[in-house]
């Protein structure tokens, strides 16, 4: 054995080896040999006894968890708690989110006056913007004077995009009916 123990052991026998007789030396290696053989390969039956004692620890911790009332704390226990003589299936707390948002360039349109011309009367604009007698003749004369002319005119206007709105500190609560 690598062990301090075995060492010792050894050690002890050693001297105590002087003072037994032969047949005694004899007996104790019969004894000591089966259970130092037993004992190297029982390591490994240690380990899983170990285990199981660890595992069935753990599962009685666990059972002992769902009978005792757990209490609701919003962020870390959640489920099947209680808080304050009440059960609840749910109570989970959300904090507040700050709005975010970015700014983006949006092209529109806008009708302005680009200048004036004389309108005849069946909707057409006199092409010399004649103010004299005769303009409009042939399109049943004419309707304004000095009329404006309208034209669309594109301008880029920012506008304020909300990726994520705002919302406040809630608490998510879903009773348990008994």
């Amino acid at each position: 054995m690598n062990n301090e123990y075995g060492k010792e052991t050894s050690k002890k026998i050693n001297k105590k080896s002087k003072k037994l007789k032969p047949w005694q030396i004899l007996l104790i290696s019969i004894i000591a040999l089966p259970t130092i053989i037993i004992g190297a390969f029982s390591e490994n039956n240690e380990e899983k006894v170990l285990t199981e004692d660890i595992n069935n620890e753990i599962f009685n911790e666990v059972k002992l968890e769902k009978n005792v009332a757990r209490i609701c704390d919003g962020i870390n226990i959640i489920e099947d708690c209680e808080l304050n003589g009440k059960k609840y299936v749910l109570y989970k707390y959300h904090p507040p989110v700050e709005e975010v948002s970015h700014i983006e360039k949006v092209k529109k349109y806008k009708t302005v006056i680009v200048g004036y011309c004389t309108l005849c009367r069946d909707g057409t604009y006199s092409p010399t913007c004649a103010t004299g007698r005769g303009a409009c003749s042939h399109h049943g004369g004419v309707a304004q004077w000095s009329a404006p002319i309208y034209n669309q005119v594109e301008y880029y206007e920012e506008v304020k995009v909300i990726d994520v709105p705002a919302s406040k500190e809630r608490y998510e609560i879903i009773e348990k009916i008994d």
